[in-house]
């Protein structure tokens, strides 16, 4: 490694190299007779240095990651100047025509400082909400970031209905994927309560379980319906009408999985691109409570090992699965380098794609965080065309 500077009171970033520049993003840097105060290690390579990432954040982001509160951000930016890199924050109103305009982490201080570098090597989408993301400061943003050849990393959000339509392309996932469509009126989920007895309506925007219903058949013309909140018991689907009216579903029909002490249980599966394929980085999983509807913890799921599981998982499958879904999802959505996947698991060890998420929060076992940070800085590496 070697270290360089940054001067704030001439908006600097430099090098004692007398001999020549180091490219760092896609900039230069200055030479220097001394360095300043503010100064990084980072990696050097054929006369560049870095990577320099870009972190792209909403901006109600700044002020809580100034403060402290952003904490998988700062993990994830220390993580990257441990490895030889510099990342800097901003919002897409931030990304000029040759600069970025935003925050550095400066190890010597322990605290976010204002910046400005060259444009990144790469940009990693942390962006918070969809709306944000078809915003017009983001549009222009990732227009320009594209116009330079810089890779942006995980460009959106996803919707269901798109991963569904993606992943039905490939035969090869055909035997993976449940019965899906998107909801049109409220006569598509009496058609398919009909055909399948147990169905699950999903918001094509939801997450960690928001606007989730699993309805199941029963005698006469209703059906128990079951949401995060409760169960109750709906004399005609015509009371769904409002909802299927007031957002985008889509329905799906219900697997018959495996459970675990008589508890229904799901795998989410962490994965990142790296040499042309994405890989499985983690696999944790999700033991639903005893009268829960999902397996999600944040609407009373549990935390299982996977080690309790692990016998009944055909793990060459399931590389194959995630690789596939990969290829597939980069068609569709450009660059995706990380993604988490909603896995089931059959009685008879099948594997059924339940949903998969462009932006994966983080995962409760800490030896899945260690290694997604590994991940992200050799993707990074990699799409700097620094890697080892």
């Amino acid at each position: 490694m070697i270290t360089i500077g940054y001067r704030r009171d001439a908006n600097e970033w430099v090098s004692r190299r007398p001999d020549g520049f180091y490219r760092f993003g896609r900039g230069e840097l200055a030479a220097a007779a001394s360095l300043p105060d503010l100064t990084f290690a980072v990696n050097e390579q054929n006369g560049r240095v870095g990577p320099l990432v870009g972190i792209l954040v909403s901006k109600s982001s700044i002020s809580a990651l100034l403060g402290g509160r952003k904490p998988w951000v700062e993990t994830v930016i220390r993580s990257l100047h441990a490895d030889g890199g510099i990342a800097i924050v901003s919002t897409a109103a931030g990304i000029g025509e040759n600069m970025v305009s935003g925050y550095v982490f400066a190890p010597a201080l322990e605290r976010f400082v204002e910046s400005s570098t060259p444009l990144p090597d790469v940009v990693y989408n942390r962006v918070k909400s969809r709306e944000e993301e078809q915003s017009k400061p983001f549009q222009t943003a990732a227009a320009r970031l594209a116009s330079h050849g810089i890779p942006l990393v995980n460009r959106s959000f996803f919707r269901k209905s798109d991963v569904c339509r993606a992943l039905q392309t490939d035969r090869r996932l055909w035997p993976h994927l449940l019965p899906t469509a998107p909801v049109r009126s409220l006569a598509d989920v009496h058609s398919w309560l009909h055909q399948y007895g147990c169905i699950y309506l999903k918001r094509d925007d939801g997450a960690r379980g928001s606007g989730l219903l699993r309805l199941t058949a029963s005698p006469g013309a209703g059906a128990i319906c079951e949401s995060p909140r409760g169960q109750k018991r709906v004399r005609s689907l015509d009371e769904l009408e409002p909802l299927v009216q007031s957002h985008r579903y889509i329905v799906q029909a219900a697997a018959c999985t495996d459970t675990w002490n008589g508890r229904r249980y799901d795998l989410r599966v962490l994965a990142h691109w790296q040499r042309h394929r994405h890989t499985i980085t983690g696999v944790g999983v999700r033991l639903a409570g005893p009268r829960s509807l999902t397996t999600h913890v944040f609407h009373g799921g549990t935390i299982l090992p996977y080690s309790e599981i692990q016998s009944r998982i055909d793990e060459q499958a399931l590389e194959r699965l995630i690789a596939w879904s990969g290829e597939r999802l980069n068609e569709q959505f450009g660059l995706v380098g990380e993604f988490s996947a909603d896995i089931g698991v059959g009685k008879q060890q099948e594997l059924y794609i339940y949903e998969i998420n462009a932006k994966p929060m983080a995962f409760d076992e800490p030896d899945i965080e260690a290694r997604r940070l590994q991940r992200l800085n050799r993707l990074f590496a990699e799409l700097a065309h620094l890697a080892p």
